[in-house]
């Protein structure tokens, strides 16, 4: 393929194409959300290093920005992307502002929303904005879409642009009325065409960056183990059952979210809400499971203060009771938005109120003194109960549909 390639009109993208698959480029700018991730957890573990409980609050909006901003380049691709030169230019400015939010990011648990967070979202927005404009020039029928998507995006930047110049006391409440608008917009925007996208490729767009927040937790493992062999005072064993239960966990949660097969559900069961259930059901989802990773670096820190090797107050009941509540988080959104967007399924809530009480189990038994490690394995009991739970509904439903042959 010669780098420039011709820009022909743009079209709507079948939203049954066959093998319809992410694309290198989406792939590279997924590589700027990588940065961005790490930004944020690093920011929400120092909060609750210093036991800064209003870190979640913080977290949570440091995370709604960077989402946000990858939700918008993400479900434009799935319903247009001609991968041509004027696309791909238009990626680039796009991965340029996103770089500007990451760095935003860096500093947000410090400093909050900066003016290059502001720049990040205007070159973002102007560059996703002449994507709508070829839109709205050459798909019939999607005029609509496209001007409303150009106004709503314009709109947006221009009340975060003034809140740069508001004063402190009136931030805030702003912040949350632009929070709402940014959650509104897209619904608006989409009333009246609201299908144009891809199941499948949205469901592996959403899917790689479940990864990419997952390796939050795999590098909060990897700290893990790298305090046990720089400090002489922990045996093989800590390393064996601390660390491996860690993995497991991970490993449960990966195997558990791609357990649910959104790609069909979506297919089958395609309906207007779903645009707001899935896409904005995942916040939750990713938000969780970088939180997650954020509390695994926690149970150095806790076996550390335990051996009196350091004396920053984190405990084990402490960094126990942050990871039970990251999980059960995710627990609920996924089971949660399983249930909202598949009609077969039969959505026993006692599966999930049996996961709840073992991750509260597990930290009672951290908090009456059992190592931390074998906690956490309980803990796998949960996300591995739920997969036992939803591979047995899809295989039954499998077994009666009509369409079995």
């Amino acid at each position: 393929m010669s780098f420039l390639l011709p820009s022909n009109p743009i079209v709507a993208r079948d939203p049954y194409e066959p093998n319809r698959a992410s694309t290198t480029l989406e792939l590279l700018f997924d590589l700027v959300y990588v940065i961005a991730v790490s930004a944020a957890a690093s920011g929400f573990y120092r909060r609750l290093i210093e036991h800064d409980l209003s870190g979640f609050i913080t977290f949570t909006l440091a995370f709604f920005i960077l989402w946000n901003a990858w939700t918008s380049f993400t479900w434009f691709g799935s319903g247009y992307d001609p991968d041509d030169t004027p696309y791909r230019i238009s990626v680039m400015f796009q991965m340029f502002g996103s770089l500007l939010i990451a760095a935003n990011i860096s500093r947000f648990f410090e400093q909050g929303l900066m003016w290059i967070g502001v720049v990040g979202y205007a070159i973002m927005r102007l560059a996703s904005c002449s994507q709508w404009l070829r839109v709205y020039h050459d798909v019939p029928g999607h005029k609509q879409v496209a001007l409303r998507s150009i106004i709503g995006l314009l709109t947006l930047q221009a009340m975060w642009v003034s809140w740069l110049f508001l004063p402190k006391s009136a931030q805030t409440p702003a912040l949350v009325i632009f929070i709402i608008a940014e959650l509104l917009m897209p619904i608006w925007a989409r009333a009246d065409q609201f299908d144009n996208w891809h199941p499948g490729h949205l469901a592996e767009r959403y899917g790689l960056l479940t990864i990419i927040v997952l390796g939050e937790g795999i590098l909060g493992v990897s700290g893990t183990i790298q305090s046990f062999i720089i400090d002489p005072s922990f045996v093989a064993k800590d390393i064996l059952v601390t660390a491996s239960a860690l993995v497991a966990l991970l490993f449960a949660i990966w195997w558990l979210y791609f357990s649910v097969p959104f790609d069909s559900i979506l297919q089958e069961e395609r309906r207007r809400h779903d645009l707001a259930a899935f896409g904005y059901g995942h916040f939750f989802i990713f938000a969780s499971l970088a939180g997650i990773g954020s509390a695994m670096r926690l149970v150095a820190d806790a076996l550390n203060n335990e051996a009196n090797v350091t004396n920053n107050g984190v405990t084990m009941p402490y960094a126990m009771g942050i990871i039970m509540l990251q999980l059960a988080v995710f627990l609920i959104t996924l089971w949660t938005l399983r249930h909202i967007v598949s009609r077969n399924s039969q959505h026993s809530i006692l599966t999930l109120f049996i996961a709840l009480a073992v991750l509260v189990l597990c930290f009672i038994m951290v908090v009456q003194g059992l190592s931390i490690g074998y906690a956490v394995w309980i803990s796998v009991i949960t996300p591995v109960g739920m997969i036992i739970k939803f591979n047995s509904e899809h295989r039954y439903f499998q077994s009666i549909s009509p369409n079995k042959d």
